[in-house]
Order: structure tokens, then sequence, then C-alpha cells
């Protein structure tokens, strides 16, 4: 496969819009065709915070924090929609509008800011993954060395397969992690205690349960960077099609994968509060002792292959997720690459992200530096990790805020800019991700 210098002939902004649906009534058709950046964004989204974090929560507080997850799902909306409603506004990713709204710098700081958190973060995806396959199909192999070879594979995937063949990928494990996630749900959906209080445990009175809080409010379902994703998948979806995709068929792509994150986070809490709420079970304090946990609980009450089923789900989750990073982190460190060294003054980047020369190193990058962490690092791994979610919380609310103002700003026709009620909502999303990010430190500092 011939490297490209990234400079090869593109869709322009023209071009997209030329071929732009004319019938409003076939909009939703070709809609219903063009699903892929909401399903990855699902795919991506959909890690170690369904798996842990809303089945630990299920497990310790039955469904008490279930109106917790939805008010973060919910409330978070705005600043993860606002990545393909500016691609299918301006045929644009998000990170040309930061450029053109804010400036190069803010590209530069925001490349400092996300390049140590991409490269953990994709370490911490393989290790769990290698774990959950090593516990699973009972390997023998050192995690770090399972790890590392998925890493590979998937960058491999990446690299030679593009956009195209991720998002085909990332469709199959999706259906086949939401199919078992929802037969094991409906399996313990008799065990569940319906209600949303526990008595022994007093929710806005305990700080190990704000500690909860914060930590199942802050990630649910993502960090606030996948919205730069979504929004560089889309751009990539519509060069694979030959045209700029309209504002109705992005939202309807992303609605796709954003409800099924939700439906998704629920089910996963409610696996946890119909098998570990009230069994008086140590819970495993890393995700994969946690995860060989609830597929031997599984097993042992309700059956091997539920328990397969249960494993093979976590599983997809996992892989899925890694794949996406892989894509998803230098995706957009490239296109932020692309932003700075723009100087030909087009309104819309013509160099190609797939198969280019920066793409190829920065994806080789982050799969050397991960696979040295994996190997090398470990230990110091829960110190990088904690690292890690510090700038996650401070990058929260600075990213939401960097989408508010792009989608409303100079590049945005004042009409086709976000309603009030969408603002508003945008508004109470910064100042939420502001308070969560004060608490974060406060439980860091001080509990």
């Amino acid at each position: 496969m011939q490297l490209t210098t990234g400079r090869v002939k593109a869709m322009t902004y023209k071009d997209y819009t030329e071929k732009e649906p004319k019938s409003r009534g076939r909009d939703w058709s070709s809609s219903l065709k063009s699903l892929g950046p909401g399903l990855l964004f699902a795919g991506a989204a959909v890690g170690t915070s369904h798996i842990v974090q809303s089945t630990r929560a299920g497990a310790e507080y039955g469904l008490a924090l279930l109106p917790v997850i939805i008010f973060a799902i919910v409330l978070k909306y705005p600043a993860f929609w606002f990545g393909p409603f500016y691609v299918g506004t301006t045929g644009n990713s998000l990170i040309e509008g930061y450029q053109k709204t804010f400036g190069k710098p803010v590209v530069g700081l925001f490349i400092l800011l996300q390049a140590p958190i991409m490269t953990m973060i994709t370490a911490a995806m393989a290790i769990t993954t290698a774990g959950i396959a090593g516990s699973i199909f009972s390997i023998s192999l050192e995690a770090s060395f399972i790890g590392t070879t998925l890493i590979l594979a998937c960058s491999l995937l990446t690299f030679f397969g593009g956009y195209k063949v991720i998002e085909k990928l990332n469709k199959f494990f999706i259906i086949t992690l939401s199919l078992g996630t929802l037969t094991a749900t409906a399996l313990v959906l008799p065990n569940i205690q319906w209600s949303f209080s526990t008595s022994d445990t007093p929710l806005f009175f305990s700080l190990a349960t704000f500690a909860t809080i914060i930590a199942v409010t802050g990630l649910m379902p993502s960090d606030i960077t996948l919205s730069i994703n979504n929004s560089l998948w889309s751009a990539a979806k519509n060069k694979t099609q030959g045209r700029k995709r309209s504002v109705l068929e992005e939202k309807i792509d992303f609605n796709s994968g954003y409800i099924g994150t939700a439906v998704l986070a629920v089910c996963f809490l409610l696996m946890g509060s119909g098998l570990l709420h009230g069994q008086n079970v140590d819970l495993s304090g890393g995700a994969v002792g946690f995860a060989s946990q609830v597929i031997s609980i599984y097993s042992s009450l309700l059956g091997k292959w539920i328990g397969y089923i249960v494993a093979l789900s976590m599983l997809a989750v996992m892989f899925t997720t890694l794949m996406a990073v892989l894509d998803g982190f230098p995706r957009i460190l490239t296109a932020s690459y692309f932003a700075i060294t723009n100087s030909s003054g087009d309104d819309h980047e013509t160099r190609s992200i797939d198969k280019s020369l920066p793409f190829f190193f920065i994806l080789l990058s982050i799969a050397t530096l991960a696979s040295l962490v994996i190997n090398f690092m470990m230990g110091e791994f829960i110190t990088f990790m904690n690292f890690v979610m510090t700038l996650v919380f401070i990058a929260s609310p600075i990213l939401a805020t960097l989408n508010h103002f792009t989608v409303n700003g100079k590049t945005v026709e004042k009409h086709k800019r976000p309603g009030r009620l969408m603002n508003y909502w945008s508004l109470l999303a910064i100042i939420s991700l502001t308070l969560l990010s004060i608490g974060f430190f406060y439980v860091r500092l001080f509990l």
C-alpha cells in the first residue's frame, strides 16, 4: 500500500454541496443508508465506562444511580452533537473550526493537552481487552504480549483498511455486543429490586457515594474529545460517499449511536443491579478483575452459555473501543497538524488523512508508546491513569466551550447556527462540566 503525503485530490466543499440530495423527501431514506460515524461514536464510548462504571454502580447502589447516568448522558448531548452538526453545516471538522474561529495557537495547545491522554487511554484499552480475552479463552500468554498484539492488529486494520473497513468492522461488533448485552440484561430482569433508593446507602450524604457520582457523571458516556472524533468520522464518511451529508442525516446517524450508548449504559447498570446488588460480593478494583467476576457469577447463577454471551459482549465492547481509538486519536492529531500547517488559505482542507504520511507516523507513534507503557511501565500505570483522569476533567469543560463558540462563530452563517434552546442547553452543560471538574479535584485532594 503506497503512502501519500496527504496532498491528494480531494472533494471540495463545492463538490460536496453540489451532490447534496435535492429532494427533502428522500433525506430520511438516504440517511438510513448512511449510518456509520454515529455507530463509531458508540463503539468508542462503550468501554470501561460502561463495563466497570455502570455495572459497578448497579452492583453497589442498585437502581439508585440510574437517574444520575441518564442525567449525565442527556446533559452532555449538545457538546457531542456539535461535532457532526458542524460538519453537516460547513463541511469541515471541528479541528478546522477551532483553527478558523480561535487560531492556530489554540489547536497547538489542544495537541499538547490531548497527546498524553491519547497514549495512555490506548494503553489502558489494550491491556484491559487483553486481560478479558486471556480470562475468557484461558490464554497463558502475558497480558502485555496480547495487548501489544492487539495494538498491532488494530493499527494495521486502521491504516491499510482506512475509514471504510473500520466502519464495517465496527458495525459488526456493535451488533454483536448489543445483542449479547440485551440478552444478558433480559435474563437478570426478574432479579432486580425495582427501587430507586436503598436502605443502606445514604446517597447524598456519603463521601464515597459523592466520589462515585462524580466519576460516573464525568465519564458518562465518554469524554468530550469524542465529539471531535465524530466530526472527523463524519468528514471521512462524506468523502467515501462523494457528497456532504445534510444536517438531518448527521442527526439521525448521531442519535442512533448516542441513544444506543445510553441504552447500553442502562443495560450494564441493570446487569450489575440484578446480579450483584445485595450479594455481599467483594468487587475487584481493576477493570479486568471486575469483568472476570461478572462473567464468573453469570456462569454460576445462570449457566455457562450465558457466561459465554456476557464474555463475548464484554470482549466486543473493549475491542470496538480499542479499534475506534486507534483510528480516532491519530485522525485527530493528523487533522490538527493539517490545520496548523495549512498556509494555502483554503476554506476547506483538501489534504486526505487516510493513508497519509502524517497519519502513518502519528499512528505508529501512539501504537509504539502505548506498547512501551504496557510492557515496561505497568508499575506506574495507576499513576499515569490518575494523571490522564485529571487531564480529562480539565479538558471536558474547555472542549465543550470551544464546541459551543465554534458552532456559533463566524464560520457558521447565523441562520444555520443552533437554536436558542440548544444553546442554553449547551451552556448548562458547560457550567455542569466545570462544577464536575471542581468536584473531581475536591475528591482527589480531600477525600
